[in-house]
């Protein structure tokens, strides 16, 4: 016979004191009745043959209610369990089932074992309550599901960092499988260092320093890779004594991009303090939106207030144009508007070059006064907080161009007041210059004194390195003065003129104009002097003709140190310069012509239209002579005109007719030879002949052009007399040279020097005129009367005048010296 489950060695000897006709039922209910467990006795279809007080105990129910009845009425988990098949497949394995206790619902765990009775085949139960243990699987499953929901990685550790249980998201992190996790040490996902500092932290819990610990670090994935995560972790004591860590990690790949994106905003804002235009503002933003936000597509419109447009700053695409004007465009709105547009995919935007469907959304943020903010969002850029970003990026434009547009405007201001400054010392130096200039000018005796004088002063200035005067030849320009540190300079270019271009001395004298040279550099390959002149560190240039009432004495080039070295200023001071200077040349040539050793009488032909003496023989219709001139202090000029074969009436009326003429008279009135006395303003040959030191004697009118007679000091270059009449007049010939002798010429000369010397301007002009009118002839053409109408001075100042003017003369032929 079997015997019973759960049997003791006190069952066993109860059994042997039992009679032997004793039921098996009723030895079965003995036996459970002894047990100190809950024991219940099932037959084969689950009705409830008998138990113990433990297990009434733990239904609350009668025995009479219990026995008998199905076993699942009070264990419902066993409604179907076919208790012969249970027995024979698991054997020992235990039925778990809930029961009822009147309002409280308890869980057991039932162990069947097969017994044999009078071939009757029942079951001996003994239940075991787990109540407390189904309770605390639940919640532990409860909290699984918990964890397993929860996106953040979970995990516990034991003592030497094993991974004792891990949720998905942990293995979501990592790319490694809950298999390969649990069991495996930490340092498989975190470096030996993080693992020292949390077993630091773990030693501080225990000891009741702290409660919670954070670490920010970077955990291992199975690709190779890391990610960053954030873990907040603590422990807990075991029974056995033993501890454990849990632990939440969170990925914080997010908030570092965003941390990231932050710092290089920041970065962008701080770069954005050392810009200087609001095109490099405009660039390091669309650099920043680009290469921080990753945005698509981005642009920036600055409004240029010259021509009232809105300009790209950056490459326009096929449906945004580079410049946006007033009109009807989403651009212009937004800057006129100072109001945001958010346009949305599929609607429609103007970027300047037409309507076209924006495939994605997109943004027009107004920049104050400044411009207008574009942006395209692409799918992954929709989120709120790009959208703050893309606000935060356009508020430090705004700042940024807002800054920019301050410190332009104190620049500018500043620039304006150091320019002024710098034009006010230099414009003081150069006056300083000119003055030394004007005193060289007025006591030098030679041209050549002249010359080297202007070049010396010029080049002993901080403004200017050199400087240079030459005169025209026949092919070339002659270097006749220079002064500074690189003379060698001239030897080392073609001053030629028989070819276009070439240095701004050559220029200067082609033209007869100014030359500047704001860059010696531009061209650098193109003109030869402009390499020699660089590599002697000159920068600018400036060359002017030295010019005086249209004749041209030399061309003055001047060079500097430093790029764009003459302005507007300099050039109007050097073209005064250089008028003055062509003055003091003229003054010391003529005299020396009027000084120096014989005389040359000329006669030369030549063709003006245009003179007063053409246009004066064209009405009266007959050749007029000028016998004589005399130049006045006012800037007109006193003619004598000899006119044969005309009614003096006649002469008088075509004279006063005529605009030039300021006053006229008759000095002699026969109509066959007829003299006048006219003051004429404006050029004329006679005061051209005068300028350049000759002495007139006569100019005729003839149906060819005039025929001019003058006299000239030994020492003209008769050549260079020549071309400069024909600079002023057409077609001048030299028709006859007549030298005079030595002896005559010297004498000639020195007594006119000297009388010209120790008369004023106004007792040679009374002189002259009283000479030239017939005063001095017998019978007298005019008298002192008529003389002091002329000059319009009194007749007793005329006649002291020329009592004055007669004893300097005769004590220049008869006194002692």
């Amino acid at each position: 016979m079997e015997k019973p489950v759960g049997g003791t060695d006190e069952n066993e000897q109860a059994a042997r004191d039992t009679p032997a006709q004793q039921s098996p039922p009723v030895l079965l209910e003995t036996l459970a009745a002894r047990m100190p467990e809950p024991v219940v006795v099932t037959a084969a279809d689950g009705e409830i043959r008998t138990g113990n007080d433990h297990l009434c105990d733990l239904l609350d129910s009668d025995p009479a209610d219990v026995f008998g009845s199905p076993i699942a009425e009070f264990f419902p988990g066993l409604s179907d369990v076919d208790l012969r098949a249970h027995c024979s497949q698991s054997a020992g394995a235990p039925v778990t089932s809930s029961c009822s206790v009147g309002d409280t619902e308890r869980w057991v765990e039932i162990a069947f074992e097969p017994q044999q009775w009078d071939d009757e085949e029942l079951y001996l139960g003994i239940v075991h309550d787990i109540t407390e243990r189904h309770e605390r699987t639940e919640m532990l499953e409860q909290y699984e599901r918990i964890v397993e929901t929860i996106e953040d990685g979970i995990y516990t550790l034991d003592e030497s960092f094993t991974m004792q249980t891990v949720n998905s998201a942990v293995e979501s992190m990592t790319g490694y499988d809950k298999d390969t996790l649990v069991g495996s040490n930490a340092t498989l996902l975190a470096d030996e260092s993080v693992i020292e500092e949390a077993a630091e932290m773990s030693r501080q819990f225990i000891e009741g320093e702290r409660d919670v610990g954070t670490l920010t670090t970077n955990l291992r994935t199975a690709d190779g890779d890391t990610l960053p995560i954030e873990t907040k972790f603590t422990t807990y004591d075991r029974k056995d004594g033993s501890y454990r860590q849990v632990g939440v990690v969170r990925d914080i790949s997010d908030r570092k991009r965003f941390e990231e994106t932050l710092a290089a905003l920041h970065e962008s804002t701080r770069k954005l303090l050392h810009t200087e235009t609001k095109t490099a503002v405009a660039e390091q933003i669309l650099e920043t939106a680009v290469d921080v936000l990753e945005l698509p597509d981005v642009e920036i419109y600055l409004f240029d207030r010259s021509d009232n447009t809105l300009r790209s700053v950056g490459d326009a695409e096929a449906d945004r144009s580079a410049s946006v004007g007033p009109g009807q465009s989403t651009v212009w709105d937004v800057f006129v508007q100072d109001s945001a547009v958010e346009v949305a995919p599929g609607e429609s935007i103007d970027l300047g070059a037409g309507p076209v469907t924006a495939d994605a959304k997109r943004l027009c943020l107004p920049l104050e006064d400044h411009g207008v903010f574009y942006i395209e969002l692409g799918e992954q850029h929709s989120d709120a907080r790009t959208r703050e970003m893309v606000d935060l990026l356009a508020a430090s434009a705004e700042a940024a161009l807002a800054r920019v547009d301050r410190e332009t405007t104190l620049r500018e201001r500043e620039a304006e007041r150091r320019e002024q400054n710098r034009e006010l010392r230099r414009l003081k130096q150069v006056n300083a210059i000119i003055r030394r200039i004007d005193q060289v000018l007025v006591e030098a005796e030679t041209t050549e004194e002249i010359e080297q004088a202007v070049c010396d002063q010029l080049a002993e200035s901080q403004w200017f390195s050199f400087a240079w005067i030459g005169r025209q030849d026949a092919t070339e320009l002659v270097p006749r003065a220079w002064a500074g540190d690189t003379a060698s300079y001239l030897d080392a270019i073609s001053l030629s003129l028989e070819r276009e271009g070439g240095p701004p001395a050559v220029q200067t004298a082609q033209s007869e104009a100014m030359t500047i040279v704001p860059s010696v550099a531009d061209n650098l390959r193109g003109d030869h002097w402009r390499t020699e002149a660089l590599s002697r560190e000159f920068q600018s240039a400036l060359s002017i003709p030295l010019e005086y009432d249209d004749f041209v004495y030399g061309v003055l080039t001047v060079y500097a140190e430093q790029e764009d070295g003459f302005d507007e200023m300099l050039q109007e001071v050097f073209a005064e310069l250089g008028e003055t200077i062509a003055n003091a040349i003229r003054e010391v040539e003529s005299r020396q012509r009027r000084a120096g050793d014989g005389t040359v009488e000329l006669e030369l032909s030549l063709s003006a239209p245009q003179s007063f003496l053409t246009h004066l023989s064209d009405r009266v219709g007959v050749p007029v002579v000028c016998e004589g001139a005399v130049q006045r202090s006012d800037g007109t000029i006193r003619l004598f005109l000899a006119i044969s074969d005309c009614d003096p009436a006649v002469v008088e009326e075509q004279v006063l007719s005529m605009a030039r003429v300021d006053t006229a008279r008759a000095i002699s009135t026969d109509q066959l030879d007829g003299l006048y006395e006219v003051v004429v303003t404006g050029q004329t040959v006679a005061e051209t002949l005068l300028e350049r030191g000759g002495r007139l004697k006569s100019i005729r009118t003839s149906t060819g052009g005039l025929t001019v007679t003058v006299v000239v000091s030994g020492e003209t270059d008769v050549r260079q007399f020549v071309e400069q009449l024909g600079e002023r007049y057409a077609n001048v010939k030299l028709i006859a040279r007549r030298d005079g002798t030595r002896s005559d010429g010297q004498r000639d000369n020195t007594v006119r020097s000297a009388l010209e010397e120790q008369l004023t301007d106004r007792q040679l002009e009374v002189l002259q005129t009283a000479y030239l009118s017939g005063f001095f002839d017998w019978p007298r053409e005019t008298t002192g009367q008529e003389i002091a109408s002329s000059l319009d001075v009194s007749q007793p100042t005329v006649n002291r005048h020329l009592r004055v003017s007669e004893r300097k003369l005769l004590e220049l032929v008869f006194g002692d010296s």
